[in-house]
């Protein structure tokens, strides 16, 4: 008995090298040529420019906005910094830190699972999945993306870790995986801050005081990282672009809205009518250099100083006070799609060689078949009471709290801000069926052992 077992062990060890080393092959060895496309975007040299300040400063961490440099979140600077600033081995950096944080959720995530064929199973679909191109093909240039991808995937590894042992352990991990995740992107501290919050809800009725007192830090933590990012923000004035963009975009279609800023002392109104409400979407590829030309037209520099002393708190109350438009109550239908875009190649390259074969598949979910099974998933925590099921129902509520975020925070842009939207939502219906399938296999195995069990006492 003792020897199938160690047999079992090893078979199953070395199918996860296995599946694992294909996966490493497809990354790195079937790719294709690394060129410099990050030469196109003006994102890029901010983040190259950021690197080459000096670190544990105020110019590299919080730095100030200047001619020809618009400041960025650290992470990227601070990867590209351990990598001299060069793009090229940045490109290979980022693939070696993204098949680290896959191979570490994927590994996390399977402990839920009691047998290990299901392991096995579970195991080769996340790696086919963690293959498609709308998230591997951004490791190929040099932007925010892909590194908040990565880190995404690492802290979604982390809470996995929480959940199956509250130890204090996973408790740091979650901290110092949570500081560079926030970093990738200023709308993730909202999203962090969110989950504590949550997080803290889920456990409330957890008996053991040290794990109370943990949840408690993590709150504090989330909080004060809000806070710190903001103020890194507020610095380096990164709010500037995406609130004028949504002022002239999407604020200007009413007159009610128009009127509220104009209440509140936002200069040049008649301006931005003028120049903006005969557009329809500024969004449309033909029409997004519109917007960019007004960033350096002085007539509008009144509005960039309203709104770089002013326009970022009463952008806030704007959004308390006006649910219709953070719930996209004025969009249309059409505009609101763009939320679940599929795969979007405006800033990557098309897919090549086997990645080709993942991108026949995914997105391979809907919207309405997610809502049933994390539905499903929901009603077995209710059942059972395991709080993977809840982090699920969790991880859902984040990710429609992220879209609605990140739809109202920048109207430019936006499937390149939400085509993450898609990844999670295909993400969650994976885990979620591994899940459910879990259960039911484990289910019915125990109803077999009960009845067999039964005729042998007969």
């Amino acid at each position: 008995m003792f020897a199938n077992n160690k047999i079992i062990n090893v078979t199953f060890y070395a199918l996860c090298v296995l599946i694992f080393a294909f996966f490493y092959y497809v990354l790195f060895i079937d790719c294709m040529e690394i060129l410099p496309v990050w030469e196109s975007f003006p994102d890029s040299s901010d983040y190259i420019t950021q690197s080459k300040a000096e670190l544990f400063s105020f110019d590299f961490f919080a730095p100030k906005p200047r001619q020809w440099f618009a400041p960025r979140p650290f992470t990227l600077p601070l990867f590209l910094k351990l990598v001299d600033g060069d793009p090229y081995k940045m490109v290979l950096f980022q693939k070696v830190l993204y098949f680290i944080s896959v191979v570490f959720i994927s590994l996390t995530f399977i402990k839920f699972f009691q047998s290990k064929i299901s392991k096995i199973l579970h195991l080769c679909v996340l790696v086919f999945f963690f293959l498609w191109w709308n998230i591997v093909g951004w490791s190929y240039t040099i932007l925010s993306e892909s590194l908040s991808m990565t880190f995404l995937f690492a802290w979604l590894g982390t809470l996995f870790l929480y959940y199956k042992n509250q130890s204090t352990l996973n408790l740091v991990l979650i901290i110092f995986v949570s500081v560079l995740f926030s970093f990738t992107r200023d709308t993730w501290p909202y999203i962090i801050l969110l989950f504590s919050i949550l997080n803290f809800i889920v456990f409330i009725k957890k008996r053991e005081e040290k794990v109370r007192v943990k949840n408690s830090i993590l709150v504090l933590f989330s909080v004060i990282l809000f806070f710190v990012q903001d103020y890194t923000a507020n610095q380096g004035e990164r709010y500037k672009l995406p609130l004028f963009n949504s002022i002239v975009g999407r604020v200007v279609k009413k007159s009610e809205y128009l009127d509220w800023f104009k209440s509140k002392g936002m200069p040049t109104p008649l301006k931005i009518v003028e120049d903006f409400k005969p557009i329809e979407n500024v969004d449309d590829d033909a029409l997004r250099g519109v917007v960019y030309s007004k960033y350096f037209d002085s007539t509008y520099t009144p509005l960039f100083n309203w709104i770089v002393k002013d326009g970022k708190k009463t952008f806030q109350n704007f959004l308390l006070s006006h649910p219709s438009y953070l719930l996209m109550k004025d969009e249309s239908p059409e505009k609101i799609s763009r939320i679940l875009c599929s795969p979007y190649f405006g800033y990557i390259r098309e897919s090549t060689n086997f990645h080709k074969k993942v991108d026949l598949v995914f997105p391979c979910f809907s919207f309405l078949f997610a809502i049933l099974v994390i539905g499903i998933v929901s009603f077995l925590f209710f059942k059972t009471g395991n709080r993977i099921y809840v982090l699920i129902l969790v991880l859902s509520i984040l990710t429609t709290a992220n879209a609605i975020l990140s739809y109202s925070a920048d109207t430019l842009e936006v499937k390149r801000h939400l085509f993450i939207t898609q990844i999670l939502l295909n993400f969650i219906c994976i885990v979620s069926l591994g899940l459910i399938v879990d259960y039911l296999v484990n289910h019915i195995k125990n109803v077999f052992h009960f009845s067999r069990k039964g005729v042998n006492q007969i």
